[in-house]
């Protein structure tokens, strides 16, 4: 990402698929709300995912939040973003959860990269990625790679799981250079953030503006 596409942005955020082993969602349960009733997707295993964390929260640093020593759950302090965003309908991931339910209302809209020069430098594109509430307002924006098949497979499901919170495991620890920061690593840390309650997502729908 390009400091100008950084100082952009709202969050942090990165697209991988469910069964990455930084997420390991592979066999959590995914129901999807229909006007027939809930239907549990198939293949969800390799469903897409989009991650958003917050690059500023309220008793959050540069590299994530770091819970107190001794701390319980009732100490955490609450984080309005993501109460916000309950409000709307979001929920929760508790720390050790068995399913994904849709989130009705809730849109990613992927848009390409208005930023043509920045492909003729780097020799690649980025997608805008923009998490939009029921009533069509902004939640967050970020900027990733565009990757083909991510996109094929989103618009294939029509739907993607969006997680968004404090601690997901894309910030690096303090001095860590993202080679060292490995997949289990981050998902400790994306553990770390459903344990204190800080974390929440679902399946959302999915729109291709390319």
């Amino acid at each position: 990402m390009s400091r100008y596409q950084f100082e952009q942005v709202d969050d942090l955020g990165r697209i991988l698929y469910c069964d990455d082993p930084a997420l390991r969602l592979e066999r959590v349960l995914m129901n999807l709300e229909t006007t027939q009733g809930t239907v549990a997707l198939r293949h969800a295993h390799h469903m897409p995912a989009t991650l958003f964390e917050f690059r500023h929260a309220l008793g959050v640093g540069d590299f994530g939040y770091v819970v107190p020593d001794g701390a319980s759950l009732d100490e955490i302090p609450d984080e309005p973003q993501i109460e916000g965003a309950i409000l709307f309908g979001m929920r929760r991931l508790p720390p050790d959860f068995a399913d994904l339910c849709s989130i009705p209302g809730w849109e990613l809209h992927e848009i390409p990269d208005e930023q043509p020069k920045l492909a003729e430098r780097y020799g690649y594109t980025y997608s805008r990625l923009e998490l939009r509430t029921p009533d069509g307002e902004i939640y967050s924006r970020t900027w990733v790679a565009h990757d083909p098949e991510w996109s094929a497979a989103a618009r294939r499901h029509g739907r993607v799981v969006c997680l968004c919170g404090v601690t997901l495991g894309i910030r690096a620890p303090y001095a860590m250079t993202e080679a060292q920061h490995t997949p289990g690593m981050r998902h400790e840390a994306f553990r770390l953030g459903c344990a204190v309650g800080l974390n929440i997502g679902g399946l959302i729908a999915y729109a291709d503006h390319h």
